[in-house]
């Protein structure tokens, strides 16, 4: 359907318009492909351009990390290891706290500074906290006694009561750095720890964007090492996949999908201090990112949608100008059997292509002249012959008709029996087999084989005339007693066989009854008085997948013999212990 309209349209429009449709079809489909790939050319390096550049800024804010770390694990160190200060370690507690209090006032990042001995119990600390409290289970001041010590983020456990100001106030979340103090001799004085707000670390991150005025959409987020988030949104979170890839390599750029582009850098320590296995994550919105792209794309396409609309313009121009001989060529073919006069075209220029058609045309119509005076003698000739083929036919038809009816006539006489008009043997056969494949298990076809009683005696009595007449009589009595569907055929001599299409076995045995009992009480009138009549009759039926037409032929016989012997004018069905029953 939608075929035939494209057609129809084609046939209504012009070629200047059909020209000037393709060109601007084609000036549309060559910008949409310029400007698609250009497009992806153009997103394809900006997003690299960005993953580059997010991964600079991960990789600035992670050594800015591990930078900070490593000041503070060098202050911790330097503070416990100065010469001057180790006899004040195993003196007065006012002391230590006022040292660990200036620490503390030159750096306030410090939340809480404190000395702990080597049975954990907090000696002394900033502001007094948790000052004779055991700290020995913290792993801070247990990794503390073994050698320099850094911890990851964690929630404070034994000072948050005393740091917040209110209960809605956020926790307070801690990173640890501890060190092993000794005195003059060399001897373990206890731990030196100090937790450092984690709010520094966001400070870095503030401090970075502040320095990327250019991005206001890109986003920090700090993860650590287990893929968790330390700073970014709470639902935020690193698969062990993509943890493990990004700690073993330098920076790794991110475009998968989920609106971000992204870059993520992974800290690795600065001199002595290790390093916590930080994972830094600069991203954008992928939409942002590619808005140039976006940009280039429809600058792109508006340049190019212009063009195609002057091209089409300039198509149509050039095709009025080029298709101009060719409608005069075909005004001029249009006035041949308008105007009489007009017999031929003018040879007509303005390119070889109409040059070379008017020539063809001209030469079309000469031969046509030709053509018309052949044409008019041969339709002479047409007429001629086409009155004779006519009559042949009529004869031919009139053969036909008699060879068909004799035909027909010849095959009535092969599949009628003379004497009855019945069926012969040769016809019933193959519907036989026809019911026999198209028998179904719930009404299986039946056969009746009905033979005349004591036929010889008749024919030797009466004569072969009174004989005929009985046959004529059974003949006629079976086939009354038939359904229309069913057939009826004369065998030979004095039997004959009839075939119920679809019948119950009780109904056939009912039939079959009832024919028998139809004869026996209707005597045969003859030229020479009355003759009385009866038959015997056997029973059989198709058995479903199995046996062929002659097969259930053979079955009816051997009931019928089984009636004659159970003496005559009786009903035999096979399978029924050939059991007769009738007069």
């Amino acid at each position: 359907m939608g075929l035939n309209r494209l057609r129809n349209l084609r046939d209504r429009a012009s070629i200047r318009s059909q020209l000037t449709i393709l060109a601007g079809l084609l000036c549309i489909v060559t910008v949409a492909a310029v400007a698609t790939t250009a497009a992806e050319l153009a997103k394809r390096q900006v997003v690299r351009e960005t993953e580059d550049s997010l991964v600079s800024v991960a990789r600035a804010m992670a050594y800015r990390l591990d930078q900070h770390m490593f000041e503070r694990f060098r202050e911790i160190g330097n503070i416990a290891s100065l010469e001057p200060l180790r006899p004040i370690w195993r003196g007065d507690v006012g002391n230590i706290r006022s040292v660990l209090r200036q620490l503390q006032k030159t750096l306030p990042i410090y939340t809480w500074i404190g000395f702990a001995m080597p049975d954990g119990i907090v000696k002394a600390s900033t502001g007094g906290l948790l000052e004779g409290v055991s700290v020995s289970q913290r792993p801070w001041f247990q990794h503390g006694l073994k050698g320099a010590t850094v911890e990851d983020v964690h929630d404070a456990k034994l000072l948050d009561k005393f740091l917040r100001t209110s209960a809605d106030q956020a926790p307070f979340r801690f990173v640890d750095v501890a060190v092993p103090v000794y005195g003059p001799d060399n001897v373990l004085e206890g731990v030196l720890g100090a937790h450092l707000s984690w709010r520094w670390a966001d400070e870095v991150r503030r401090s970075l964007l502040l320095e990327q005025r250019g991005s206001p959409d890109l986003e920090l987020l700090v993860f650590g090492r287990d893929g968790k988030v330390l700073i970014g949104p709470e639902t935020a979170s690193l698969s062990p996949a993509l943890v493990s890839k990004v700690q073993g390599s330098g920076g790794l750029p991110v475009f998968d999908g989920t609106g971000y582009v992204s870059g993520l850098v992974s800290t690795t320590g600065l001199g002595p201090y290790p390093g916590l296995g930080w994972i830094v994550m600069a991203r954008r919105p992928v939409s942002s990112a590619l808005a140039p792209a976006d940009i280039l794309f429809f600058t792109i396409l508006a340049v190019g949608l212009a063009a195609a609309v002057a091209g089409v313009v300039l198509a149509w121009r050039l095709c009025d100008g080029a298709l101009r001989p060719m409608k005069a060529l075909s005004d001029d073919i249009d006035l041949i059997g308008q105007n009489p006069d007009v017999t031929t075209v003018r040879r007509h220029g303005g390119s070889r292509d109409v040059l070379k058609l008017s020539d063809a045309v001209r030469s079309l119509l000469w031969r046509l002249g030709v053509a018309r005076e052949a044409e008019h003698q041969a339709l002479e000739e047409v007429v001629r012959l086409e009155t004779e083929v006519t009559q042949q036919a009529r004869q031919n038809e009139d053969y036909r008709r008699d060879v068909d009816e004799n035909l027909g006539r010849l095959k009535r006489l092969a599949d009628t029996d003379a004497l009855t008009g019945l069926l012969n043997r040769r016809a019933l056969m193959p519907l036989g087999e026809a019911a026999m494949a198209a028998a179904s298990p719930e009404h299986p076809p039946a056969v009746l084989m009905v033979d005349v009683d004591f036929f010889k005696r008749i024919n030797d009595t009466c004569g072969h005339a009174s004989g005929d007449r009985v046959i004529q009589f059974v003949g006629q009595t079976i086939r009354a007693g038939l359904r229309d569907r069913d057939h009826v055929a004369r065998f030979g001599g004095e039997e004959f066989v009839a075939l119920l299409d679809g019948v119950l076995p009780s109904e056939a045995r009912a039939l079959a009854e009832r024919l028998r009992a139809d004869i026996a009480r209707t005597p045969v009138t003859t030229d020479g008085g009355t003759i009385p009549v009866t038959v015997s009759i056997g029973v059989a039926f198709a058995r479903s997948g199995a046996g062929t037409f002659e097969a259930v032929l053979k079955r009816a016989d051997d009931a019928l013999y089984a009636a004659k012997a159970a003496g005559r004018d009786r009903v035999a069905v096979d399978g029924e212990d050939r059991h007769a029953f009738g007069a």
